[in-house]
């Protein structure tokens, strides 16, 4: 039995728009849309090289199945029509195959790492560090101050009385 991504709700919910998916792939039966998100997980699985865990499927393997399911389904039900270059369905599945050939040219991961930790490691507590992106064209010097023992700023030079 294929793998499967997302259900045949999920299908139906992305049609749906703003009535009950009336003209749309929502009206076939569930038999079909399972067998087009069977279609849609595969190719997914075979882009990303990863079969995932039904239970656990990432957003974004989710959404690339609904979008290509839905697409698929839709070729079904217009028994062979040509859709619009802006059909949303169409729309969708282009999205779908653009984001699919970034992930397996190694441009998007599937499952990013969190917005806190460097990309490729292990959870770990996140420090900040300041990168100072401006050239150091004034000194200490410059501003009559100077690092004192405890790096606390402190007058320096011919007005260091004058401070104080």
């Amino acid at each position: 039995m294929p793998v499967s991504y997302c259900t045949p709700a999920d299908i139906r919910a992305n049609v749906a728009g703003t009535d009950d998916g009336t003209g749309t792939c929502a009206q076939l039966d569930v038999r079909i849309l399972q067998a087009k998100i069977a279609q849609a997980s595969s190719r997914v699985s075979s882009y990303t090289g990863e079969t995932y865990d039904p239970a656990a499927v990432p957003d974004l393997v989710k959404d690339l199945t609904v979008q290509m399911a839905t697409y698929y389904a839709t070729l079904v039900y217009r028994k062979g029509r040509d859709l619009s270059q802006f059909d949303p369905v169409m729309l969708g599945y282009q999205d779908a195959m653009a984001t699919l050939n970034a992930i397996a040219a190694g441009k998007i991961q599937v499952t990013p790492s969190q917005p806190d930790e460097p990309p490729g490691t292990p959870p770990q507590p996140a420090r900040a560090r300041v990168v100072n992106t401006i050239p150091r064209v004034f000194g200490g010097q410059d501003s009559a101050t100077e690092l004192g023992p405890a790096g606390r700023l402190r007058p320096a030079g011919p007005y260091a009385g004058e401070w104080w």
